[in-house]
């Protein structure tokens, strides 16, 4: 017999423990793992009896929702039917789609997109009309295009290069006006969020001195490292063991966090014109990240995978740092940074 209350106490521990492995505190989730095995030995089979249990209710609740329109449906009479289709009763008129005229709509559509790509996509899936407009149109893509990469900088020396002076002509010469296809082809940083890289990796320790244990500790170690770019060319950066949920509140050049620093940030034009370098220097040292933007699934441009990051000393001698520990950056969307003039997010 299950004893109900420390199951439901284990439970709570467990999906405490999920959520910290989400992420990606695994010390902490190991812990709360532990917690909950204590309280009840039989923690991880009820957890996934509940997960089960829930999409087993979510099931039956849009079987009897749909249950429910079919049996109201069969109750209609092919003369009821015919009733309602004679019914001249007035309908009351959408003001988006029955009154304004499409050019109305469109620029309707147009604002949208430089609120937010996270509105446009929110208001093409209201009906198939605003989709149609929305997604079928090259106005939309035009836009946000117009929006996003005036605002990317580009390195001058890439430019120079690559036999490029005027970043207007490049783009022509590549993808015309064809903006749906620049959007999907040509990588760019995103301002509206943070991007964040969870690193985890064991480190084998030693016994105590008279210790007669056969066995080594071993610690998981986690660390964040978080950037948040900016429209000026500035990035703010960070290396510390501190969760995301302490962190991307309050992440902000205005208020920077103890042991932040401020770097600059270039596009260039390798890496299928993906090629992020983030610079910053101290008195005896420049530190070079390189970078390069990819997609991450179906979301593009949302990945950043390391290349390389070194340090140059005031000799010019290069030192090359350890990438082996090292993991990809996966931009999340934070609404508390978008500025109050809309400047630029994804």
């Amino acid at each position: 017999m299950v004893d109900t209350a420390n199951a439901e106490i284990a439970i709570s521990w467990w999906e405490r423990g999920v959520q910290k492995e989400k992420d990606g505190s695994m010390n902490d989730a190991i812990r709360f793992y532990r917690e909950a095995l204590k309280t009840h030995e039989g923690v991880e089979k009820l957890y996934r009896k509940k997960l089960f249990e829930e999409h087993e209710l979510e099931k039956r609740l849009e079987q009897l929702h749909l249950g429910s329109i079919d049996s109201k449906n069969d109750k209609i009479s092919l003369e009821e039917q015919a009733e309602v289709n004679q019914d001249d009763s007035p309908r009351d008129p959408c003001w988006l789609l029955d009154i304004l005229p499409p050019d109305v709509l469109s620029t309707i559509v147009r604002y949208v997109v430089l609120q937010s790509g996270e509105s446009w996509l929110n208001l093409s899936l209201t009906c198939s009309f605003f989709n149609n407009l929305c997604f079928q149109e090259m106005d939309p893509y035009r836009t946000f295009a117009h929006l996003i990469y005036p605002k990317q900088h580009y390195d001058e020396m890439a430019m120079d290069l690559n036999g490029i002076s005027n970043i207007g002509v490049w783009e022509k010469e590549f993808w015309g006006t064809d903006y749906r296809r620049m959007l999907m082809e040509r990588p760019y940083v995103k301002f509206g969020g943070i991007y964040i890289s969870v690193v985890n990796y064991l480190r084998y320790g030693a016994n105590q001195e008279g210790s007669r244990s056969w066995l080594n500790p071993i610690h998981m170690i986690t660390y964040y490292r978080y950037f948040r770019f900016y429209s000026d060319g500035g990035c703010l950066r960070l290396l510390t063991t501190d969760e995301p949920s302490m962190i991307v509140p309050h992440f902000s050049r205005d208020t920077p966090p103890r042991n932040s620093e401020m770097c600059r940030w270039t596009l260039g034009f390798d890496h299928a014109f993906g090629h992020l370098t983030i610079t910053r220097s101290s008195s005896k040292y420049t530190f070079v990240e390189e970078l390069q933007i990819k997609d991450q699934g179906t979301r593009i441009h949302q990945r950043l995978k390391w290349l390389s990051s070194i340090i140059i000393d005031k000799e010019g001698e290069v030192t090359e740092c350890s990438m082996k520990k090292e993991k990809p950056f996966f931009f999340s969307r934070v609404r508390s940074y978008l500025p109050s003039h809309q400047e630029l997010i994804d």
